[in-house]
């Protein structure tokens, strides 16, 4: 079998994020620009939202607060940059066989855990191996089955031993992937923050807390030092990173503040340079005073209200697209969320080669909804006589709160009596896992940029799918896409597949999510455009003004 670097000049339509997929990436990363002008201070707090599930890369989901942490911790063979594209990380180069099947990557020379010892490829062979293993129980196996990953289907239903998943160590620097069949967006999906390598004697030895300051053992640019439960965590520079020449910042702290009004106080006081969210009147007053203050960028997500398909007020297909089309999404993302979020009549936004559906309902006027709205559920048969009765469930935020409540109104006409039920995180998630909801306050991220990073999530059987929603021929249109390699063939297979959800409504898509954040203006090296949000610690530092 040959394989090949192939080096050719870039047809001009090409998007950056394909060339970051179709080209051969340079040998060095993309590195902090030098600036002659470095602030004497170079420590970083940041509000993290709220307290991280783990800090265990195999138990966490894309967009949760644990992400942002291990972001900082943990490195993969790829990672992505400030413009979203796939750069070298822990691997310096790779290359694919002409049938792209197999993959191979050349690690580093001389790469060091965080405690300098040796990190060789099979450090990534044991964590692949146990993100997959059903003893683990990761909410992020699914990620690693998008991979087509040889054996991995197999392995995960049981059928196969661990040891058969088609990745092995060929040698201490060389990690070898076989694939069952070509997959043109691999590289996104390993990007991701599970496919990180962990240390296997570390977990042996401490096994459920192994991810404590003292026992944790990491290969990013930075390692863990202090976590104190709901107050904060602390990392500091760690030295054995390949690229820490490069790094500015020496400590990052993470705060896990709910409260967007106590981690405005935070900030105005001086404690926080880079907050995780910006309350609205806040937002709205800085933009016209101080916008140098405010810094955002449009996320790969969708704020949702998913329904619970296995409670019978819902099955009605009537009943869901009747509650959908009266919400007002332009009044929502004006005057209640407001901050330049954009309203969402399909679950996918636009991304690079996927261009988000169009709906006639964005066209029409509210009353002309709201009487097309009020037809269905008598339809139904819900009237003033005999109300549809919903409860709502949220987590503790005032944002979410003000737009349920507002949604709560919207419904009103309509004679929907609605009960709002607040929940704090843990408890908010474990009642979606479980089931235990009606109407749930959701969202919708994509851990890779490609329609099928959000979609698999309504799949029959899908660990992520909250709704219950099962339709074999929604199922069969994404594996159609899956074995599609033509780009714009497999774009309008997925609009197939988008189509039919927004048909049938297992969850109302309220608006697209963006970033919007409060920084401290000398702050260097923030993103530019990248969907996924990511924001690494590494690329940043703060200039003398």
């Amino acid at each position: 079998m040959v394989y090949r670097l192939v080096r050719r000049p870039a047809p001009r339509w090409l998007s950056p994020l394909l060339l970051g997929l179709l080209l051969t990436p340079p040998l060095q990363a993309t590195t902090v620009s030098q600036d002659p002008a470095l602030s004497d201070r170079q420590t970083l707090v940041k509000g993290n939202g709220a307290e991280p599930e783990s800090l265990d890369p195999a138990q966490i989901r894309s967009g949760f607060p644990g992400e942002v942490v291990l972001v900082d911790l943990f490195e993969g063979l790829v990672s992505e940059d400030g413009q979203g594209r796939i750069v070298p990380a822990q691997a310096q180069r790779w290359e694919t066989s002409a049938d792209g099947l197999v993959w191979r990557f050349f690690l580093r020379p001389q790469l060091k855990w965080s405690n300098g010892e040796p990190l060789t490829a099979a450090d990534f062979v044991y964590a692949w191996r146990r993100l997959l293993d059903p003893a683990q129980a990761s909410p992020s196996a699914g990620l690693l089955l998008a991979t087509g990953i040889n054996n991995a289907q197999s392995i995960y239903a049981g059928a196969l031993d661990l040891n058969t998943l088609g990745v092995e160590a060929e040698s201490e620097q060389i990690l070898k992937v076989t694939l069952e069949r070509p997959v043109p967006y691999f590289l996104q999906l390993i990007s991701q923050r599970p496919f990180v390598p962990v240390n296997e004697k570390a977990i042996s030895q401490f096994g459920k807390q192994w991810t404590q300051p003292g026992k944790l053992v990491s290969n990013g640019a930075y390692k863990l030092v202090n976590w104190v439960p709901n107050e904060r965590i602390e990392a500091e520079r760690n030295v054995q990173y390949w690229d820490d020449a490069h790094t500015r910042i020496q400590r990052v702290t993470y705060l896990p503040l709910a409260s967007q009004h106590a981690e405005r106080l935070r900030y105005e006081a001086g404690e926080i340079q880079l907050t995780n969210k910006v309350a609205l009147e806040y937002y709205q007053k800085t933009r016209e005073a101080t916008p140098e203050r405010i810094w955002g960028l449009p996320l790969l997500g969708t704020y949702l209200y998913t329904f619970n398909l296995r409670r019978p007020e819902l099955q009605d297909v009537r009943v869901r697209q009747a509650l959908a089309m009266t919400i007002d999404r332009h009044l929502l993302t004006e005057k209640v969320s407001g901050q330049g979020e954009q309203p969402a009549w399909s679950l996918l936004p636009g991304m690079p080669g996927y261009e988000a559906l169009s709906s006639p309902l964005a066209l029409q006027d509210q009353p002309t909804r709201l009487a097309r709205a009020a037809a269905l559920l008598a339809q139904a048969g819900y009237d003033s006589q005999h109300p549809l009765k919903l409860t709502l469930t949220y987590n503790t935020s005032e944002n979410h709160k003000k737009l349920a409540l507002a949604v709560a109104a919207m419904w009103k006409p309509l004679g929907v009596e609605v009960t709002l039920n607040n929940m704090e995180w843990n408890a908010y998630q474990v009642a979606k896992d479980s089931g235990d909801f009606m109407l749930a306050r959701s969202f919708l991220f994509g851990d890779y940029v490609e329609p099928s990073a959000m979609l698999n999530s309504f799949r029959c059987q899908d660990p992520q799918n909250e709704s219950g929603y099962c339709n074999p021929a929604f199922d069969g249109l994404l594996q159609q896409a899956a074995d599609t390699l033509d780009g714009n063939a497999r774009s309008g297979i997925y609009h197939q597949a988008e189509q039919l959800l927004m048909d049938e409504m297992p969850a109302i898509p309220v608006y697209h999510y963006n970033q919007m954040r409060l920084v401290d203006p000398t702050l260097r090296g923030l993103p530019v455009q990248n969907l996924k949000g990511a924001i690494a610690t590494k690329d940043l530092y703060f200039s003398q003004q």
